[in-house]
Parts: C-alpha cells; sequence; structure tokens
C-alpha cells in the first residue's frame, strides 16, 4: 500500500519528524524550554496591549511574546485613567481621575510635591474643534446659490467667541463689587487663541502622506467623511516599527525553517502568527473624544488638577478642548461585536495552544532561532516601555504650551533661608499661587482643597481679593497661620464683616484645621475589567 511506502514516510520525516538524524543539538540537547520563551514577558506585552490594538498593524501575522496577554475575557470601555482630584474652575465638574490623553500631554508623575504649573492647550486646527468642519466664508459677488452649500450645517463657535460676560476683572466701577464672571487670566488672552474664532481665509493646507498613511491605519474607510481620528496613534510608533520588524523577523523564520526543511516550525511559527492577528482583530479599537453637541453659551473650559502629593496644574483651554480631554470620556470604539470578539478569542486560544505544543517538536537548529527571536522581541517589548508615551500616540491635534511668567520662580524650591515662612515649600502657598492665577477660590471649596470652616473661609476670602488686586506679593502663609489663631466666632465676624458667606461648619473638631479637606484616593492596584 502506498501507506506503507518507505519512501514516503522517509520524505514525510524528514519535514516533520523530531528524533531523524539532526534534529537534535550536540550530545542529543534540545530546547523544549522554547515553549515557554513563547509565553513568557506577558507585563510588558501587556503595558503596550491597548497601543499594540489601535491601529491596522494589529492584523499583521508576526510572532508576539506572551500572546495570551490579549486573551481577555472581556474589553476594556475606556481608556485608563489617572487618580488626581480635577475641577473646572468656571464649569463646576469635579472628578476623581484625569483622562488618558490628558496624562500623557501633562504626566502627573512628573510632578513634584507642592510644585505649581500653568498650561494653554488650544486646538492646532479650528476645523478639527469639536469635530465640526468650519465653513468658508462667503465673497463677495457669490452665487446666492452657494448659500445653501453648508447643507443644513452650522457654525459652532467656541465658547470664546459666544456673546455674554467677557473675561474681564469681576470688580465693578467702584472696584469692590464683585460679579460673577470669569475673570482675566495672566497669560492669556482669547483674541491670540486659533479658537476664538473661525480661522482667516486663505491657502489651505493639504493633508501630507504620512497623515493620510496614519489616518488609514488608524481607521482604514472606503468613505470620505473629511473627520480625521480624534488622537491617532503615530506613524512612526515605536509599536509600530516593532510590529514592521516582528513581521519581517516571522518571514524569516519560515524561510529559515524551509530551509532546514522542519514542516513542524513553518506549522508553529505560521499558527501562532496567526493566533496574534485574529486576537489584534478581536481587540482592534480606536479612542472616540467626547465632544459638544450644542452650540449654547457654556463656561469657560479652564480645569484644575490636584495631585495627592499637592501640587496644582492649571489648564487653560476651551470648552471643546476641556470636554475631549478632561471632563468627557475617553471611550474604546471596537471594530467587531462583543459576540464576534469571543468568538476570535476562542479561536485565538486553540491556535495558541496547538502552536506552543508545535513549537516543542521542532528540530534542534528551528528551535535555536525560534528562542533567540522570543528572547530579542522580549527585550524590544521591555526597553519601550521605558519611552514616554508621547511617542506613541499623535497629539499634534493640540497645541500645548507652557505659560512660565504665570509659573513663580520658586514653586518648586525652599528658600527658607530667604524668608522662613513663605519660602518653605507647603500646600498653603501653593494654593495660593493656584488662586493667584484663577482670581477666583469657588473651585477649592469644590474640590476639598481646603476645609470648611470659619478661618479657612476668611483665608480664601482675603485670597481672593488679594488675587483680584494682582497683590502677587501677599503673604499668604503668614495670614493663614494669624487666622488659624482666631476663633470660631471672630474669624466669622470677621469674614461677614467683609461680606462673604458664613461657614456652615459647627463642629468643634481638632482635625477640622487640616488641609487638604478632602485627600485623592489612590487608585486599585489590580486592573479592571482588563484596563491596563
Amino acid at each position: 500500500m502506498a501507506d506503507d511506502d518507505p519512501n514516503l514516510r522517509s520524505e514525510a520525516g524528514k519535514w516533520f519528524s523530531s528524533d531523524v538524524a539532526g534534529a537534535e543539538g550536540p550530545w542529543g540537547w534540545r530546547l523544549d524550554v522554547v515553549t515557554l520563551l513563547a509565553v513568557i514577558g506577558e507585563s510588558s506585552v501587556a503595558e503596550h496591549a491597548q497601543t499594540i490594538t489601535a491601529s491596522i498593524f494589529c492584523l499583521f501575522p508576526r510572532i508576539i511574546p506572551a500572546p495570551q496577554a490579549f486573551l481577555k475575557p472581556s474589553r476594556p470601555p475606556r481608556l485608563p485613567e489617572t487618580t488626581a482630584k480635577m475641577t473646572g474652575v468656571y464649569s463646576g465638574v469635579v472628578l476623581d481621575t484625569v483622562g488618558f490623553f490628558a496624562n500623557i500631554i501633562h504626566p502627573l508623575d512628573q510632578y513634584q510635591p507642592f510644585d505649581f504649573e500653568v498650561l494653554r492647550i488650544t486646538h492646532a486646527d479650528r476645523n478639527n474643534a469639536g469635530g465640526i468642519k468650519v465653513p468658508p466664508a462667503f465673497q463677495n459677488g457669490a452665487n446666492f446659490l452657494s448659500k445653501f452649500s453648508l447643507r443644513g450645517r452650522k457654525r459652532m463657535r467656541s465658547s470664546h467667541e459666544f456673546s455674554g460676560p467677557s473675561r474681564a476683572s469681576p470688580l465693578g466701577s467702584s472696584g469692590d463689587t464683585k460679579v460673577d464672571t470669569p475673570t482675566t487670566n495672566s497669560g492669556f488672552n482669547s483674541r491670540a487663541d486659533i479658537e476664538a474664532g473661525a480661522p482667516n481665509q486663505g491657502i489651505t493646507r493639504r493633508m501630507t502622506m504620512k497623515e493620510k498613511i496614519q489616518d488609514f491605519a488608524a481607521n482604514p474607510t472606503l468613505v470620505n467623511d473629511e473627520r480625521r481620528p480624534a488622537i491617532p496613534a503615530t506613524l512612526y510608533s515605536p509599536v509600530h516599527v516593532l510590529s514592521v520588524f516582528s513581521v519581517m523577523l516571522t518571514f524569516s523564520l519560515i524561510g529559515f525553517a524551509a530551509r532546514y526543511q522542519d514542516g513542524t516550525a513553518i506549522l508553529a511559527v505560521s499558527l501562532v502568527s496567526f493566533a496574534s492577528s485574529v486576537v489584534g482583530w478581536a481587540s482592534w479599537w480606536k479612542p472616540i473624544l467626547m465632544k459638544r453637541s450644542h452650540t449654547n453659551t457654556v463656561p469657560e473650559g479652564d480645569v484644575i488638577i490636584r495631585t495627592r502629593e499637592g501640587a496644582f496644574l492649571l489648564i487653560k483651554c476651551t470648552e471643546e478642548v476641556a470636554r475631549e480631554l478632561y471632563s468627557g470620556t475617553e471611550e474604546c470604539e471596537y471594530h467587531v461585536s462583543g459576540q464576534v470578539y469571543r468568538a476570535l478569542m476562542g479561536l485565538g486560544t486553540c491556535l495558541l495552544m496547538v502552536s506552543v505544543i508545535l513549537l516543542g517538536n521542532c528540530k534542534w537548529n528551528s528551535q535555536i532561532f525560534i528562542g533567540a527571536s522570543y528572547i530579542t522581541l522580549n527585550g524590544l517589548y521591555w526597553a519601550m516601555g521605558l519611552l514616554p508615551k508621547k511617542y506613541f500616540w499623535d497629539l499634534s491635534r493640540y497645541n500645548i504650551e507652557t505659560l512660565d511668567s504665570a509659573r513663580p520662580a520658586d514653586a518648586n524650591s525652599d528658600t527658607a533661608a530667604v524668608d522662613p515662612r513663605e519660602g518653605v515649600k507647603s500646600f498653603t502657598r501653593t494654593l495660593w499661587y493656584a488662586i493667584r492665577e484663577t482670581k477666583r477660590t469657588a473651585w477649592v471649596n469644590r474640590s476639598g482643597a481646603a476645609p470648611n470652616t470659619p478661618q479657612w473661609d476668611l483665608w480664601l476670602a482675603e485670597a481672593e481679593r488679594e488675587a483680584i488686586k494682582g497683590n502677587r506679593e501677599w503673604k499668604a502663609v503668614a495670614r493663614k497661620d494669624v487666622i488659624m489663631r482666631m476663633r470660631d466666632s471672630e474669624a466669622t465676624s470677621t469674614n461677614l464683616a467683609h461680606g462673604a458667606r458664613e461657614s456652615t461648619s459647627a463642629l468643634d473638631d481638632d482635625a477640622k484645621q487640616a488641609a487638604p479637606a478632602i485627600e485623592v484616593q489612590p487608585r486599585e492596584q489590580r486592573p479592571i475589567n482588563g484596563t491596563l
């Protein structure tokens, strides 16, 4: 019979047998541990799992260390967030977390205790603000029918553009009457903001080839809707470079295995590569940022962030930027449904198990190169974790500017030798810096940055008055020490004499003067719902 043909068996044995001559190493050595190398390094890969699956590069067939890092029972509905107290200066929004992309723009873990910084974030292109396209202005003598070219769309103005109270000083003509309007922030001029109105008519910049390829990689579609992905993965991201390198390495392994007639290695590498494409397809996603759906008048979007270490970060921005990066939710939109995801996860699991069995039966030469490939990739993924996340995402949608003029020179320094009271880094001093720039204290009460006691109410009222006056040299710490020695009745009467509200605190608690009144809670160490 044909099945008993010894020539046929010997020919098949050259490709799929691991006990023929040349299949083992010197002195009978084997590298069965290569199956372990294929699944080692899960923590390094899991750190970049969401970045890897954020573009079409995740569909490339390639070997990946620890592919089981992608085999999750469920997908995260939102991007991971960082724990910090975020408060809208004018909007009243109070949150306990800061968004994923916002933390990439200004990593909160890099701020020293009691540090202070002011940033201004605007849209680089007004056409991208709020997810709409600004229509061109009509020229004189234009055809009457051209007025209907907008197809019912209305131009959406930014929050700086709406008619209403200007960002003037909240003092009346007499200098002592306060009105509840946004204040003028130092170093910030809304008229110079690109979002203050429609862009000037002129030459429209075309998208570069890099931007087109980058957008297609993030969201490939045949429909031209003139909308770019909000924040795609940058084209030259280290993850993309490593993905291309892995593809080249995978095909090199298959060619090497074919050279040595190792059919088992060819099947093993092919199956584990196909498994990476399957799980990549199941987890393929794109970020969806929140945008405004109405054009009604809204407060300014400035936000202030307080870290657990007592650092304050003031962000001057419009409501459109605040919705996208801070107060809104950054959701994950997946390309496949939940049921398809589970089916693909099951298929990927089966392919991975079969490929692991086959890897343990490869010939000696193939095991050497496969093991060396996994060791190399594990080292590269570990090294990629040392890079800042800003290299992985295209943040050119925003212009980020550090307002050095608003940041005190001693914000992160200790000058106790010059001034033993005001020169020492403290929570009170940094809180005064933030009030001095915002010229408001309502956000302090909403965020719990100061206790709700008569003494602190008096200090906040005085701090706001000094900030409005422009007294940047006010002795905030010294004045606080004086006020804290007052009795509740004395502080309340002084506060009411200046027209401030009466404190609602009536508890005689030794800890009621401790600042901050509400601490920022640490995030849980264990991932929730697969969030990395």
